[in-house]
């Protein structure tokens, strides 16, 4: 049976979803949670082939992971239907996997977004990282919008779990209407944190600069364990598309924390985190 909090796992057998699901059992490990492996298969005959090589998988694992492990094929589409199995069975943490861009490895990788624009669950994506018995640095590029703001209830769960300090990275800007909205919306989130009692730092770059750049070569002087960004379509950043993409494929390979900030309402109205 499953226990709460969930971690649920896009799993196709391969090296770095194998790593996604270590990151999971450990987060399990460490708040008393399980974890299901879940593949999606287009028919009946493929269904069975991939309950076989999971049963074949499960008996790799300790015997300490496997009790916290469940595996399950489902004919499907791969989108709508993790979507649909976080919401149903209230996962705490989609944690996925990504491969890059090429052939089937796509759903995987750039594609990510379109997974997390179906979902209302926060998903962990990593690119290999094999644990998260490090995890004291997280870096949360912020624009101080409203609706980036979501992201700062999800990554403050995992810093008082880890004992972490989340570095909010944003920029200035030269319009004045916006830098006000700008300090408004800090001073919310500094609160928040606060009230959390979270430890943060602030730092801000000026808006003429390469933002994505800079954000990565800080987040590479800090030796940073965590990136965590708010998925939503339009916003003071330019294509938000494009710069989670680029969070979730970044070259230092560091995993990103992110959720649907559209699909929420408030900082701290999001139940489904409570459990990290």
């Amino acid at each position: 049976m499953n226990q709460n909090p969930l971690y649920l796992i896009p799993f196709d057998f391969t090296p770095v979803t194998e790593s996604a699901v270590r990151i999971g059992l450990d987060l399990a490990i460490a708040n008393k949670g399980s974890v299901l492996l879940l593949h999606v298969v287009k028919n009946q005959h493929e269904r069975l082939e991939a309950k076989f090589k999971l049963k074949e998988y499960l008996a790799t694992l300790s015997d300490s992971d496997r009790e916290l492990t469940v595996g399950k094929a489902i004919i499907g589409d791969v989108y709508e239907d993790i979507s649909k199995a976080g919401d149903l069975l209230d996962a705490s943490l989609i944690v996925m996997g990504t491969h890059g861009a090429k052939g089937f490895q796509k759903v995987f990788g750039s594609h990510a977004v379109k997974m997390i624009s179906y979902s209302d669950q926060p998903f962990l994506i990593t690119q290999g990282k094999k644990s998260v018995d490090k995890m004291k640095v997280i870096v949360m590029p912020f624009s101080f919008e409203k609706k980036s703001i979501q992201i700062a209830n999800f990554a403050s769960i995992i810093a008082k779990k880890f004992k972490a300090t989340i570095h909010l990275v944003g920029y200035h800007d030269s319009d004045e209407f916006l830098e006000n909205g700008t300090k408004k919306n800090q001073k919310i989130v500094q609160k928040f944190l606060d009230d959390k009692d979270v430890s943060y730092n602030i730092v801000t770059f000026d808006k003429g600069v390469k933002f994505e750049k800079k954000l990565m070569e800080y987040a590479a002087k800090i030796d940073a364990d965590l990136m965590a960004a708010g998925y939503y379509k339009e916003g003071l950043i330019t294509n938000p598309n494009s710069f989670i993409q680029a969070m979730i494929e970044n070259k230092l390979n560091i995993p990103l924390l992110t959720i649907n900030a559209e699909g929420l309402t408030n900082p701290s109205g999001a139940s489904a985190a409570s459990g990290y």
